[in-house]
């Protein structure tokens, strides 16, 4: 009974956080909305509620007054109250995805409305109280509605510096550089630069030493690239690295951190044996008291003292609450805060182990003044990076109260989805513009989020942030409300997510929040539609091959092995759903990371399961774009040997490797380099070494038999080389790369091997964004540039597909990217994978503590 007095309670706390949604507009509001919970259509909601009501008429009022004041009589026109509503309605979303979708609904929403419909999630009341007027005011709405500002945080600081860019500083009509190539070439020019510069003064520039110690120009430039992306200003490297009061506040750090455990754990195992590692640990974190305030080495000096390797690892094990016998006997009241005072300490442990004192001032040295040089180019040629759009609006924001109060004036309600995704920097921007100055001026702020949804910390989301914003809300009088009534999955899953989430996930402040049940709505009258024969509402699947379970030894089973087993299965049981009436769209399969990816896609293709992988970097992973991108850069960049050496080991050509090295002994690279067009005698010699090295192949070379005729092959594609090179001098683009696409016959020998059908599509792509990329007047360089990152990087790009499949395909995605997303039918794979843990990046740039 008490369980369903609670449960009734939630609903009830629902609904009326879903009324006050649409009924409180002069007071900020934040809704913590479970997953599911229908938190777009709620915003929609609101966003109807304020234009139908309270903001019509305040649009009303204020353009009757101006009217008056101007000597103008009658009625204002429906029109221009509608556009002024929508101009003071400002919504934020995540993604450009989320708002166009937005965007798309309230425009549906309001063609309802206008229809006599009641949209989804609109309480009847609203459009009861505009009476009459309730229709012609949604059609004018719907006919102003380009007025409606709904985009991301991004997209929304790039519209505050276009409208002030003078005292933001930026160049008037300024760039967003979104793919990061100006940034990439910017960060080259400077570093070139410098270390031609540096090795004209010796070694004792900080760059010489740096390239000395195996930083040279590469890893100073990925370093380089990487502080200008996320916006760091010089100023921040231009301090002392190891700033005694940092220094010290560290050594204070590492003392609280290792007495917390001292107090937990000491008096418990005082009574097992001093050799013990449970006592080491204690006596450890006991003689941490001593830390010295510094220096850095000093310090590092201290822990590794008191820490040897040894007992590092016996930390790390208390960590993840692996303890032993008499260990767990004697801390089990206390293991959970052992287990955090132990991440705690092992993670200052790490980091002082990490920590290179001499290096990080070189760097710092070294770096400071190119990082100034980097963003002093950048703004002379206008381009922002997405981190710079919004420091430089936060700036602005900061600097002239004068722009702060003119943003502010021209929105009447701010509205924020997916506030949970938010960092710092966007709170900041946010509460500037909504909780600060006169409370008089502020617009009205509306927060819709999920705290257990906040998955994106890789892109600096921070759940402190949005703890210590919720904070200053309830200090402005708002209020933090919660929706918890599930409209996308069936009662079994919710309970089974409760059942496996609720008793892990407990509240850590700023890290983790408290686990809320989400209950289910109540079913359609018509009724959930009954699962096909044979299937469950969950099911939990065991990456095992029968033979080792029969065996009683499933731990045998390899993790590929596991992979491989899984991605069959899957490949099946999408193919016996299918069979049941399921169109394969209404699957989605979801991955924890794409490494594995390909041996997913490899089964789908040859269980003819149709699929469409939602931006991944598999599609510049795949061979036969490897070898286009090659066959491009081989024909546009005859200097390029290494693209001319994949082209002749791919499909196109099929030389085999043992008769490489003969030819380059031979110079077939440098003369191929020289052919920019057809040339008959150097083609000549060219056939003539080609059928000289054929000749002199030993006949038991591996796999011989399979291209034998290879030297005509490589003749006639270095006559169609030359005949391409010439072509790209004078054809446009189109016939160009048409030419490209027939001389070498790549598609239709690509047609003929393993799963042809999608090797073609990711041709017919690939072909098609060349064309695009030419077209558009993209600079040859930048072109040959943008191929190269991309396979070398595997840049993201959506895979190519077959016609056939375009439709009606399974969806393949991350996790991350299925946010939002539903589907009748989900696989979650790879559930048995951990994070891997000390897996660190080369380069990160984290802010704390300003």
């Amino acid at each position: 009974m008490r369980r369903d007095a609670e449960l009734d309670a939630l609903r009830e706390a629902d609904a009326q956080a879903r009324a006050r949604s649409q009924t409180e507009f002069d007071r900020p509001l934040v809704l913590e909305a479970g997953a599911g919970t229908g938190k777009t259509a709620t915003l929609v909601a609101r966003v109807l509620a304020w234009c139908l009501g309270p903001g019509w008429r305040r649009a009303e009022t204020e353009l009757g007054a101006a009217a008056a004041r101007a000597g103008r009589g009658g009625a204002v026109p429906a029109e221009r109250i509608a556009a002024q509503v929508l101009e003071g309605v400002v919504a934020i979303t995540f993604t450009e995805a989320a708002a166009a979708e937005m965007a798309d609904r309230i425009a549906r929403a309001l063609d309802a409305i206008g229809k006599g419909e009641l949209p989804v999630g609109l309480r009847s009341e609203v459009v009861a109280a505009a009476g009459e007027q309730a229709r012609p005011r949604a059609a004018a709405l719907l006919v102003a509605l380009d007025h409606l500002v709904v985009a991301t945080i991004h997209a929304f600081c790039r519209r505050m510096l276009a409208g002030a860019p003078l005292e933001a500083g930026v160049r008037p009509g300024f760039s967003v550089d979104a793919d990061g190539q100006v940034l990439a070439a910017v960060v080259q020019e400077v570093v070139g630069n410098a270390f031609a510069a540096a090795l004209r003064q010796g070694r004792r520039h900080p760059l010489v030493t740096l390239a000395a110690l195996g930083r040279g120009p590469a890893e100073t430039a990925a370093s380089l690239e990487l502080l200008a992306a996320r916006a760091v200003p010089a100023a921040a490297l231009s301090g002392d690295p190891a700033d005694p009061r940092a220094v010290a506040e560290l050594a204070a750090e590492v003392r609280r951190r290792a007495d917390e455990l001292r107090s937990l754990v000491a008096e418990r195992v005082a009574d097992l044996r001093r050799s013990s590692n449970a006592a080491k640990l204690a006596a450890a974190a006991a003689s941490l008291a001593g830390c010295p305030d510094g220096p850095l080495e000093a310090i590092a000096a201290a822990v590794q003292a008191a820490l040897p390797p040894a007992l590092v690892a016996h930390l790390g094990k208390w960590r993840k609450g692996a303890f032993g016998n008499a260990e767990e006997e004697r801390l089990a009241p206390v293991e959970d805060a052992v287990m955090r005072a132990c991440g705690a300490l092992a993670g200052l442990v790490g980091h002082l182990d990490r920590l290179d004192p001499a290096l990080l001032r070189l760097a710092w040295e070294a770096l400071s003044p190119l990082l100034g040089e980097v963003h002093a180019r950048m703004r002379a040629r206008g381009a922002e990076t997405f981190a710079a759009l919004l420091a430089d609006a936060h700036e602005l924001l900061v600097r002239h109260p004068s722009v702060r109060r003119a943003v502010r004036a021209g929105i009447a309600q701010l509205l924020v989805d997916e506030f949970q995704d938010t960092d710092v920097r966007q709170c900041e921007i946010l509460r500037l513009l909504a909780l600060d100055g006169d409370p008089a001026e502020r617009p009205g702020l509306f927060l819709i989020g999920d705290p257990k949804q906040s998955i994106y910390g890789w892109r600096s989301a921070d759940l402190e942030a949005y703890e210590t914003f919720l904070a200053a809300v309830g200090e402005a009088g708002g209020e933090v409300l919660s929706l918890v009534v599930n409209f996308r999955s069936d009662p079994e899953i919710l309970a089974e997510v409760e059942r496996v989430l609720a008793p892990v996930m407990v509240r850590e402040p700023g890290v983790q929040p408290e686990f809320q049940p989400l209950l289910p709505s109540p079913p359609p009258a018509s009724g959930r539609p009954p699962l096909p024969p044979g299937l469950a509402p969950v099911e939990h699947w065991i990456s095992w091959a029968a033979d080792e379970i029969a065996a009683g030894r499933p731990e045998a089973t390899s993790a590929q092995d596991a992979v491989e087993l899984e991605a069959r299965a899957l490949a099946l049981d999408l193919g016996a759903l299918h069979r049941t009436g399921a169109m394969w769209r209404e699957a989605a399969v979801l991955l924890r990371s794409t490494g594995d990816l390909d041996v997913y896609l490899q089964a789908f293709r040859e269980a003819g399961v149709p699929y469409v992988v939602e931006r991944d970097r598999s599609y510049y992973r795949r061979r036969e774009v490897i070898e286009a991108s090659a066959l491009v850069r081989a024909v546009l960049d005859p200097g390029d040997h290494l693209a001319l050496l994949t082209v002749l080991r791919s499909s196109i050509v099929g030389v085999p490797d043992a008769a490489l090295i003969p030819l380059w002994e031979r110079g077939l690279a440098d003369r191929a380099s020289g052919l920019s067009r057809p040339d008959a005698a150097v083609l000549q010699r060219l056939s003539a070494d080609a059928a000289a090295v054929a000749a002199a192949l030993p006949a038991d070379v591996p796999g011989l038999e399979r291209v034998r005729g290879w030297e005509r092959n490589l003749t006639e594609f270095l006559a169609h080389l030359a005949e391409l090179r010439e072509a790209f001098e004078r054809e446009p683009a189109a016939e160009f790369v048409e030419r490209l696409r027939t001389a070498t016959l790549f598609e239709a020998s690509e047609s003929a091997r393993s799963v042809g059908a999608y090797r073609v599509a990711n041709l017919d792509r690939f072909f098609r964004s060349l064309l695009a990329a030419m077209e558009a007047g993209d600079d040859l360089q930048a072109v040959l540039r943008a191929l190269r990152v991309a396979v070398a990087e595997a840049t993201e790009a959506e895979e190519g597909r077959p016609l056939a499949s375009a439709e009606d395909a399974v969806r393949v995605m991350t996790i991350h990217k299925a946010k939002g997303l539903d589907f009748p039918h989900v696989y979650l794979m790879q559930a048995h994978r951990r994070s891997r843990s000390g897996v660190r990046p080369a380069n990160d740039v984290e802010s704390a503590g300003g």
